[in-house]
């Protein structure tokens, strides 16, 4: 693939700034490469193949995971048409399996695992601006929460990916979560607008040649997937078995599809919703045609030919040639099948390349980008054939700007295979340079270069598009083969090994020094006398010259805090403080902002100013070699609570919640209950129990303890129970008297239809208004009065898997809806049972408390004391 060192550079410049703001640190390889992603006889056949085949279909979903693996897969690795992959949002709103990430962090961790999916599908993956906001009901309310923005995000995936075909993966469904149903709504607008000149969108000049009109001169064909009981349309062959492989498309996509981790998919990988047929139908109504998904090369611009196109002599002399190829490299005759993709080369180079700019005519503008298209096929078919391959490595994943340091290539090519390859370069960010290279054993190199300046912060508005960022560097090669010249290239990665594991990332630019603060977050009850209290600074030194930095905490007005303590480096390493932090004696409800950083003192002879450090970058727990960035702060939150004295209680954890740390800061003691305390400890010794969302379908051995906690409760004990999902809870009898999340559904009367699926009970929008039933109530009044105020401030929603069907035994305290919804009181409902207290609520607690929401600690302090406040 042939292209200007202007718009690599660009490329490698485009770092979005929207992805720069409390934004992830990329790597790639956390995940092990997907079956058929390497550059095995395989590939090799699937980019010859996929050479000879000019359809390019664009996927559009809602959220990770939503897609179809198995179509995916056929249409890409099957067909072999060029796919791609749209999800709207990134995941952030769902849930986490794995760990405690929730909200962006969850968005990064999802991001990598639906990118990580695409690589087995053999797809390409995009994204939108689209903020997951958690479960709504409506598309009016997604649509209306996403603003034009992601309708403008769309269509510029649409002009740039410049699809033939879009299936529209929620089009035509009417029910169930709202960001689907807008998928489904906005997909077929999107493409329209995409198609309209008068729909322009922002970006710099250079960007406008890839933003013109798609779909003006022939219209893009949208199709609906249909993933029902009883599909209709055209449907897909996806157990079939691949010839390659040796498995159906079906299986390999779901191999793919197991990546969605975080969402627990591998335990639905034996669903049968994956096993269902699918089909594709036209949104128009229209009969498909099947051969639409997989045209082969025909005109010389087939995207702006109408009509009879036929084939072109100079096209038909192009497929021969790669089916030559593809015939020579089943053979294992690697020079002959390279020969032939020479051939198929020069065929598309005796087309005249013109310089495109913006006076150029949209004829010749779509001829060229057509024929680029083609040749970069080949040309990567080429590569593969030709074994011609780069490892660059740079010795270090973190850059600190100003330093240097230094990338090796070791350039390759298979044996047998004539050429003049020539000598590797590096394509760098602007001002960059290499300082310094030297010849090793072999043919590699190894090049020192200088970070002279941050590229950061000069990227295009299409960047938000990306998984990922563009690497910073990237190697490049150029070779020769029968007097046939093309590109190959190979992004610069570094080796991060532990005991356990290695994995391979791309250079990042890091500051010179980062903070870490422990406690990231505190709670001072209002009521209580101050006391001081430490604050832990952990600064770590990506530089590897010697420094001296000072760090220090800026603090409120009225607060104290201790002198900044000076820390030497003699490079890269660690250090640890501790500063003492005072807070007024009086002091008002509201949240509090403690920020560290880290000042290095200008240096004339190294030509530095005097900078302050203040970002905290951390691993995420659940993905360790994704860095974290945000401020380096500590945030306290004050406000007024009563908590009992002496409450002890056991927390019976399932997805990492930080609802006991949460606790733990009101001074309550909480201990984490694991398979042996549940079954054989002493349980009395807990005045509650709490037992954490999800816990009962993801803690096996908690159905087996569940008498236990019963006879606890009969006891004198509390026990929490949040919230459960309704496969898991409703066909067994956790609790004391009968209740159900999701009742079935009345059979159908004879000659009606069956009636439709209630809806999961919850309240996604968390300003809902909250109706107290029983105001009296000791849980709503001990020892907190528990006001309307208490429901200010939540975030994302109020809460989920509320019961919907209970005994007469059960006492609800609160009822609320959403609009235009008639009211659940299902979300805090309680019994006493033999001697103690049975609770159970489907609020967000487990959303409200790590946020700091008075209100939520308030209630749900009264209901840890539950049973004291009888």
């Amino acid at each position: 693939m042939k292209i200007s060192g202007s718009i690599l550079q660009r490329v490698l410049l485009s770092v979005g700034a929207a992805l720069l703001m409390f934004t992830p640190l990329r790597v790639a390889g956390q995940f092990p490469a997907a079956p058929g992603t390497g550059p095995g006889l395989a590939e090799t056949i699937e980019a010859i193949d996929s050479a000879r085949v000019t359809t390019r279909i664009l996927y559009v979903t809602a959220h990770p995971d939503d897609e179809s693996g198995a179509a995916l897969t056929y249409l890409a690795r099957g067909l072999h048409a060029d796919v791609a992959l749209l999800s709207l949002t990134r995941g952030e709103g769902g849930q986490n399996d794995l760990g405690p990430e929730q909200a962006p962090q969850l968005g990064l961790i999802r991001t990598q695992e639906l990118l990580a999916a695409t690589r087995g599908y053999g797809v390409k993956l995009y994204f939108t601006r689209a903020k997951d906001f958690g479960f709504s009901k409506t598309p009016e309310e997604t649509e209306k929460v996403w603003g034009d923005q992601v309708l403008e995000d769309m269509v510029r995936v649409i002009r740039s990916f410049r699809p033939n075909v879009v299936i529209n993966g929620w089009g035509g469904v009417h029910g169930g979560h709202g960001h689907h149903q807008a998928a489904g709504l906005l997909t077929p607008r999107a493409v329209q607008l995409a198609a309209d000149p008068a729909f322009r969108l922002q970006g710099a000049a250079s960007e406008q040649q890839d933003l013109a009109p798609w779909g003006d001169r022939k219209p893009v064909l949208v199709l609906d997937l249909d993933r029902s009981e009883k599909p209709q349309g055209y449907f897909l062959p996806l157990d079939d078995i691949s010839p390659l492989y040796g498995k159906s498309w079906r299986e390999i996509g779901l191999d793919g599809f197991a990546n969605h981790r975080t969402q627990g998919i591998t335990g639905f990988l034996g669903s049968p919703f994956l096993r269902r047929p699918i089909a594709l139908k036209r949104e128009d109504g229209g009969e498909l045609d099947p051969a639409v998904l997989a045209q082969p090369l025909g005109a010389l611009d087939e995207d702006y030919e109408v009509g009879n196109m036929g084939v072109d002599p100079l096209m038909r002399a192009v497929s021969t040639a790669v089916a030559t190829a593809r015939e020579a490299d089943l053979r294992l005759d690697w020079k002959a099948a390279a020969d032939s993709l020479v051939v198929a080369g020069k065929k598309i180079d005796e087309v005249p390349r013109p310089s495109v700019s913006s006076q150029t005519p949209a004829p010749v503008v779509s001829l060229a980008r057509s024929l680029q298209r083609k040749r970069e096929k080949i040309d990567r078919a080429l590569a593969l054939v030709a074994g011609v391959r780069l490892e660059a490595s740079a010795d270090r994943s973190e850059i600190v700007v100003g330093e240097t340091f230094s990338v090796r290539v070791d350039a390759r090519h298979r044996e047998g295979i004539v050429g003049d390859f020539g000598k590797p370069s590096l394509l760098l960010p602007a001002e960059w340079s290499v300082t310094k290279e030297e010849p090793e054993a072999g043919g590699t190199s190894r090049s020192t270069i200088s970070a002279a300046k941050n590229p950061q912060g000069t990227g295009r508005v299409s960047d938000a598009a990306l998984p990922e960022p563009p690497p910073l560097v990237t190697a490049t090669q150029e070779a020769v083969i029968n007097g046939y010249t093309f590109t190959v290239s190979s992004p610069v990665t570094s080796v991060h090994a532990t005991s356990t594991r290695a994995d391979r990332m791309t250079p990042r630019i890091v500051p010179a020094y980062m903070l870490a603060v422990e406690p990231k977050q505190a709670i001072e009850i209002v009521a209580k006398p101050r006391r001081p209290f430490e604050v832990l600074l952990h600064v770590h030194s990506y530089a590897t010259q010697p420094g001296q930095v000072r760090i220090g905490l800026t603090v409120p007005k009225g607060w104290r805090t201790g002198a900044a303590v000076a820390l030497k480096f003699d490079g890269a390493g660690d250090r640890y403080a501790r500063v003492t932090v005072t807070p007024p004696l009086k002091l008002a409800a509201g949240k509090y902002k403690i920020s560290a950083y880290a000042e290095r003192a200008a240096d004339r002879s190294r030509n530095t100013k005097t900078e302050k450090f203040t970002t905290s970058l951390e691993p995420l727990p659940t993905l360790p070699t994704q860095l974290w960035s945000e401020p380096a702060q500590c945030m306290v939150h004050a406000f007024a609570v009563i908590v009992p004295q002496n409450l002890r209680v056991g927390y019976i954890n399932a997805e990492s919640e930080r609802v006991p740390d949460a606790l733990k800061m009101l001074g309550i003691h909480v201990e984490q209950l694991d398979a042996p305390a549940l079954n054989f400890g002493d349980l009395s010794k807990y005045n509650t129990i709490v037992v954490g969302v999800r816990a009962y379908e993801l803690r096996p051995e908690l159905a087996g303890a569940n008498q236990r906690l019963l006879d606890y409760v009969s006891k004198g004990g509390t026990l929490v129970v949040q919230y459960q999902r309704e496969f898991a809870w409703d066909k067994f009898k956790y609790a004391p008297y009968p209740a159900l999340i999701s009742p079935p559904a009345p059979p159908a009367k004879a000659g009606e239809p069956p009636p439709t699926l209630r809806p999961l009970p919850r309240i996604t929008d968390e300003n809902s208004l909250v109706k107290f039933l029983k105001p009296p109530d000791p849980l709503l009044n001990r020892p907190n009065k528990i006001t309307q105020d208490d429901f200010k401030g939540w975030v994302q929603e109020r809460g989920l898997y509320f019961w919907t069907q209970f005994d007469s035994k059960y006492t609800p305290l609160l009822a609320m809806n959403d609009p235009g919804e008639p009211e659940l009181n299902g979300g805090l409902v309680y019994t006493r049972y033999g001697k103690g207290t049975y609770i159970y609520t489907g609020l967000a607690f487990f959303r409200q408390l790590p946020e700091g929401v008075p209100g939520a600690y308030r209630l749900f302090v009264n209901l840890l004391g539950a049973s004291r406040a009888k």
